[in-house]
């Protein structure tokens, strides 16, 4: 009987090894497994980070790009600002000299309508002052 037994504790420690071998295998290869898909996610990780730098390389040059156009923008509406107060400054200006001669030009005229209608009355009181001849009518020129 102990060799029976011998044997069928040779047989089940040799299941037991087996057994213990098989999980080693299954264990081993689900590492394998597990390492491999870390192995591809750790490079779809590196994929993406180089892909993300290109991105974020081309938005710091558009941003670059956007900037230099802001700052040409700004330069270029603040000579615009000082022209358009220069013209500003102009049209008053040339506005006071247009007024100042119309000022003039409407006291120049006054002064003419007044010398005009002294000369008026002037010419007026001559013709008056004549006696009138034969045949001459009376002359009065009006005044305004």
């Amino acid at each position: 009987m102990e060799g029976i037994t011998s044997e069928a504790d040779f047989n089940l420690r040799l299941h037991d090894i087996t057994s213990y071998h098989m999980n080693w295998i299954n264990e081993r290869n689900g590492l394998e497994e597990r390492c491999s898909k870390l192995q591809a996610d750790s490079n779809n990780y590196l994929n993406t980070i180089d892909r993300l730098q290109g991105e974020l390389e081309a938005l710091k040059r558009e941003i670059t790009t956007v900037s230099e156009k802001e700052r040409q923008a700004r330069v270029k509406n603040k000579t615009l600002s000082s022209k358009l107060k220069a013209e500003e400054d102009e049209v008053r200006r040339l506005t006071l000299v247009m007024e100042h001669k119309q000022d003039h030009f409407n006291h120049e005229l006054r002064k003419k309508e007044r010398e005009t209608k002294q000369h008026r009355e002037r010419l007026s009181k001559k013709i008056m002052d004549k006696k009138p001849e034969k045949g001459w009518k009376k002359v009065q020129v009006g005044c305004s």
